[in-house]
């Protein structure tokens, strides 16, 4: 059977599939900087608790970590809803062909989250709680390699036929060979922004506490991070080998866009190497941003090049509903708002803390 034959017929969108495609990078963007802030924080934790029980550094990363880990949940629900909207008709059925695992993500959620919270209020006492992050850590490492499979396997028409010989939702993309490169790619970021999540507790969580330990907590996260972006950068020119030959031939000169795109994200990584060397703390924490912005316009980019042989989303039909979107607009707008000034009001009250 052709693969074309198992695509589902697309859903008409209320908008054109450009502000979609827009809204989708910036929540994405989003929504994996916290993605790797929590898993990041998690694996620091879980490596220094074993070498130290009663860590300052530890006990004050810890405690950022469950709110920060809602806030990523909640952002994620908007790139889910996007992709959902633009490529349903992919995404439904690569959720349906893995729906166990998928559906696993819930519980996999709830744990980590739970554990996250022992740990935060248990570190520094008996042994048994600090366990509670190497099951947290396990639990999101599991989620990401669900996403992974999940996000590479709706690219993948071509085998969806294994359904008919599995269909009892246990499908996973592993034959893919970008698949484990995409997960190691999002692993080794977390680990590199768990070295900033430490450098920048150091800094404005120890500095009174104990002046000399939160320089030597901060240049230690800032190396963490340095050096795991060297390791991203290897796992990252991998995957871009890994690439079908017409994905990799659009970056390689075949599309004007495709190569611009990604010489500007080189120049960000550049400049975000350029920041963590010279030890600036807030330098780095900008660069990481707008390269994790553009990163995202790149992974949509090999997306779109991957589902173009399939009909892709330039020929979708559209039926014109701006009503909706505008009141998206104005709830983002206020969510963020709101999002911010709990963000604040949590800085205050652990500062009097």
């Amino acid at each position: 059977m052709q693969a074309a034959a198992l695509i589902p017929a697309p859903d008409a969108l209320p908008i054109a599939a450009g502000w979609l495609e827009g809204l989708l990078i910036i929540t994405f963007a989003l929504h994996i900087l916290l993605v790797n802030t929590v898993l990041g924080g998690a694996i620091v934790c879980s490596v220094r608790s074993v070498v130290s029980k009663n860590s300052l550094s530890i006990k004050k990363v810890s405690k950022v970590l469950p709110s920060l880990f809602a806030l990523a949940v909640n952002l994620g629900v908007a790139p889910l809803l996007f992709v959902q909207m633009l490529y349903g008709q992919y995404m439904y059925t690569s959720s349906i062909l893995m729906g166990v695992y998928w559906l696993s993500v819930v519980f996999l959620a709830i744990i980590a989250y739970y554990a996250l919270y022992v740990f935060a209020g248990r570190y520094g006492g008996h042994s048994k709680f600090s366990l509670s992050i190497f099951l947290s850590s396990a639990a999101m490492l599991c989620i990401g390699l669900v996403m992974s499979n999940n996000m590479t396997l709706m690219l993948r028409p071509d085998v969806w036929s294994a359904y008919f010989a599995s269909p009892d939702g246990t499908i996973l993309n592993f034959d893919d060979p970008t698949m484990g490169l995409r997960y190691l790619h999002v692993v080794v970021a977390s680990i590199a922004v768990g070295g900033l999540v430490l450098a920048l507790v150091a800094r404005y969580k120890m500095a009174q506490e104990s002046p000399e330990l939160a320089v030597q907590e901060e240049r230690l996260g800032l190396n963490i991070f340095l050096f795991a972006s060297l390791v991203q950068i290897l796992v990252g020119v991998t995957l871009y080998f890994a690439l079908p030959a017409h994905v990799h031939a659009l970056f390689s000169g075949g599309s004007e866009f495709y190569t611009g795109s990604l010489l500007i994200a080189l120049a960000f990584v550049a400049m975000l190497l350029f920041q963590a060397a010279a030890r600036n703390l807030y330098g780095t924490i900008t660069a990481l941003v707008f390269t994790v912005l553009v990163m995202a316009g790149l992974r949509a980019l090999i997306r779109k090049a991957m589902l173009d042989p399939y009909g892709g989303i330039a020929a979708l039909p559209v039926q014109a509903e701006y009503s909706p979107f505008l009141m998206f607009i104005i709830s983002l707008t206020f969510g963020l708002v709101a999002i911010a000034y709990m963000i604040k009001l949590a800085m205050r009250s652990n500062e009097e803390a």
